[in-house]
């Protein structure tokens, strides 16, 4: 994306999201997008699957133009993309399998994922036909994961994927996250406040700043390369530090 600016208005007036960002995103990469609440990051990655756009400024993926798309052409560049949410967006009605399958219902999609595929891989093969309400935060999450990737998407956009769990919560979640892109090939593009998940997991990262691009960083990940450690160990880690 090139010069991306986007305006709201709000109870005080005009204010700018995203201030004439520029930043490129690799095919299969990890890809995080950090800064504090309201520095543009959800709007900013929302550009991608066109749920906002831009005032001015362009916007390509695999080389196409997404704010020139319309029509079929719009809704077939959206299926391509799975989404990921900080309060997890299911249905309280429906079985963790109906959650999953839910996309499958609303598109034809050329070669999805089977569900016991993706109900093995996000290690809910025994909670298929429990409902939301019985299920932990990191469950519902999962459950999440596994919607997104039914349809086998080329893009995977997580927007604050494990603010609303635990530590030890957001490892296991960050973990899966890491396994998917490493099994499906999909390029990741995760928002977040929370500086380690973007350390365990983002190859690279865009640090934003009230709509402003200020860095992007290339990501140093430990010898043992995720999270690998108990939770005890971080907490004597973070604590005691060396």
């Amino acid at each position: 994306m090139t010069e991306v600016s986007k305006s709201f208005t709000g109870k005080d007036g005009s204010f700018k999201a995203v201030d004439g960002v520029t930043l490129s995103i690799k095919e299969k990469e990890i890809f995080g997008i950090i800064g504090e609440s309201g520095a543009g990051k959800s709007t900013l990655m929302r550009f991608i699957n066109a749920l906002e756009t831009p005032d001015s400024g362009d916007v390509y993926v695999d080389g196409v133009e997404v704010g020139k798309l319309t029509g079929k052409r719009l809704r077939t560049h959206q299926k391509d993309i799975g989404m990921i949410f900080q309060h997890f967006n299911l249905l309280g009605n429906r079985t963790v399998e109906d959650n999953i399958r839910l996309p499958l219902t609303l598109h034809k999609y050329k070669t999805p994922l089977s569900l016991d595929e993706v109900l093995d891989f996000t290690g809910l093969s025994d909670k298929r036909s429990s409902y939301p309400a019985e299920l932990s935060g990191g469950q519902k999450q999962r459950v999440g994961i596994a919607r997104a990737l039914i349809t086998r998407p080329k893009i995977l956009l997580c927007d604050e994927p494990t603010s609303a769990l635990d530590e030890n919560t957001t490892y296991e979640i960050v973990d899966v996250l890491h396994k998917a892109q490493h099994e499906y090939g999909m390029t990741v593009v995760i928002v977040t406040h929370e500086l380690n998940v973007i350390k365990t997991l983002c190859h690279r990262a865009a640090v934003l700043d009230q709509g402003r691009l200020i860095d992007t960083i290339d990501v140093v990940h430990e010898k043992d390369g995720r999270s690998g450690k108990s939770y005890h160990e971080r907490v004597l880690e973070v604590l005691k530090g060396d």
